[in-house]
């Protein structure tokens, strides 16, 4: 990940050093969301204030209750572990936490990306069958068909085929057609 270098001056203003401009602290955390790194030093100081800068972004969020990650017994518990030997263990804890989080986002997003761009791949053809019969389901039930009743006639006038996945497809097709034939005949009386 790119690292975007910020500088801090004693008016608290931010100076982006990559972009070359005055940055607020909504654009920082839209950054740092973008998925950049940052680096924050003081330039009176010269010291590294990376630290400070994310925990002011954090407590603006956390002001807005609507959209708060951390309630309060969190940060009550935090408060507490801070000073004894819990907090090493905690900030292992939370970097495996956040790790964790980001591997199943991009898993996530690796997942629908494949998904968009070839759709079909990604379903499951047992589901897919699934729906299809519960869908035949309620559309003969809208109209009062008897489906298994239906479902044998057409059994006993298919033909056996081979396995083939292209007969295979044929045959639910020509089921299809003659099972809308029929529908079509009992709308027509």
């Amino acid at each position: 990940m790119e690292t975007i270098e910020l500088r801090r001056y004693p008016s608290r203003k931010l100076y982006n050093k990559t972009a070359s401009r005055y940055v607020k602290l909504p654009d920082v955390a839209q950054l740092i969301r973008d998925g950049y790194n940052i680096h924050v030093e003081d330039t009176e100081t010269g010291e590294d204030v990376t630290r400070q800068l994310l925990l002011q972004l954090i407590m603006e969020q956390e002001a807005d209750t609507d959209q708060a990650i951390l309630s309060s017994d969190v940060l009550t518990e935090m408060i507490r572990a801070h000073q004894s030997k819990a907090a090493e263990l905690m900030t292992d804890l939370f970097d495996q936490s956040f790790g964790f989080l980001r591997a199943q986002q991009e898993r996530l997003a690796s997942s629908m990306s494949a998904t968009l761009a070839s759709p079909w791949t990604s379903f499951d053809p047992k589901q897919f069958e699934g729906l299809q019969s519960d869908f035949q389901e309620r559309v003969a039930r809208f109209w009062g068909i008897d489906l298994q009743s239906t479902s044998r006639a057409t059994e006993a006038a298919a033909e056996p085929a081979p396995r083939d996945d292209v007969d295979e497809g044929a045959r639910e097709l020509k089921a299809l057609r003659d099972r809308l034939e029929r529908l079509e005949q009992r709308m027509s009386e």
